[in-house]
């Protein structure tokens, strides 16, 4: 699964990169057409437009049954000629799984950063490997603007199976109503927790449960968790050895060894998987930045699991819930943790 999350819109101190994602975020709003118009184009297949239709109807279910904010978003399309709307970096110490982070002046402290360009992704995960950073650089379908724009529905991600779109609707909907700043792990957890069981309660809406499509995004989410749980077994491993503080080659040593023995184990996990998702997982290069990546999207599911569980498995009560506590001044990310009586996943900073 690549990740639903770039920080391409917003602009960081650094002048070269301000210019870059002001002209990409740019010619990305220039190029937006109304998708009324869109739908009445004989020139766009009929494929494209009924699986705009689906994203728009995964919109509105997403504002009026999971109380999801009401934005302008996902009413406009982009065609890309690419793969990918954005890349995005993201880098880690060698010998801790502690993320690097950039600092944005809107956003705040974050463990990626977002490019509308691969090869001037490329040129910064060179330029962190150079510093001695691990470093992981993935292509992402969408992205979340936090309502500063109107996010269109890209071309991008009418690529994924059907089943997904709904929940890559989703997901950024939950960014556009609730984001906390410098909490990115956080942000990404909630984000596919809500993303990924709204989206089922949407395809049993439209379709019936007893669809297919209903039941490939019942087996990619089972698939998710039991991933989630994988890396979060192997981010175990590697902080009980960072802990120990030995010397630099020999921590990497047996940092190498733990990679190899997990690569044996995720083989025979994979197996009991129903989805391709993660089939190519166990054949790429693993480093710090990798797993923290993966981290940030599955770790903490189970915390929100059990949230929604004790709101009676209402989506609603879910978001309301976090509503609440950023309007009174709580940090959502600590009232998750008090409501739950869990401790936060991991060690990297403030990263929920």
């Amino acid at each position: 699964m690549a990740l639903i999350a770039a920080l391409a819109a917003f602009p960081a101190c650094s002048e070269p990169y301000l210019v870059h994602v002001s002209l990409g975020q740019a010619r990305i709003l220039l190029a937006r057409r109304d998708v009324a118009d869109v739908l009445r184009d004989p020139a766009v297949s009929g494929r494209e437009k009924s699986l705009i239709r689906l994203a728009q109807d995964a919109k509105r279910y997403g504002e009026e049954e999971v109380g999801l904010r009401r934005t302008d978003n996902f009413d406009t399309y982009v065609r890309l000629d690419r793969n990918a709307v954005s890349w995005v970096v993201s880098g880690a110490e060698r010998t801790r799984l502690e993320p690097y982070r950039w600092w944005f002046p809107i956003v705040g402290s974050v463990p990626y950063k977002g490019y509308f360009a691969k090869p001037r992704a490329q040129k910064e995960a060179r330029r962190l490997a150079g510093k001695g950073y691990d470093t992981y650089l993935g292509g992402v379908a969408d992205y979340s603007t936090l309502g500063y724009f109107a996010d269109p529905i890209f071309s991008t991600f009418l690529r994924t199976p059907e089943a997904e779109i709904p929940e890559l609707i989703l997901h950024e909907l939950t960014h556009a109503t609730l984001f906390v700043r410098g909490e990115v792990d956080f942000d990404e957890g909630l984000a596919t927790f809500v993303g990924n069981t709204a989206g089922v309660a949407f395809l049993e809406w439209r379709f019936g449960p007893g669809d297919a499509r209903v039941r490939e995004a019942r087996a990619r989410i089972a698939d998710d968790m039991a991933f989630g749980a994988f890396i979060e077994r192997v981010s175990r491993r590697l902080e009980t050895l960072y802990d120990r503080g030995l010397p630099e080659r020999e921590t990497l040593a047996r940092r190498d060894g733990i990679f190899r023995e997990e690569k044996r184990v995720f083989e025979e996990v994979r197996k009991g998987f129903s989805t391709p998702l993660y089939n190519n997982f166990g054949r790429e290069e693993w480093n710090n930045a990798v797993i923290l990546a993966h981290r940030r999207y599955y770790g903490d599911l189970p915390a929100f699991e059990r949230l929604y569980e004790s709101k009676g498995k209402d989506l609603r009560r879910v978001v309301a819930f976090f509503l609440d506590a950023q309007a009174r001044g709580e940090n959502p990310k600590d009232a998750l943790r008090r409501a739950t009586g869990t401790a936060a996943v991991g060690r990297h900073a403030e990263a929920g």
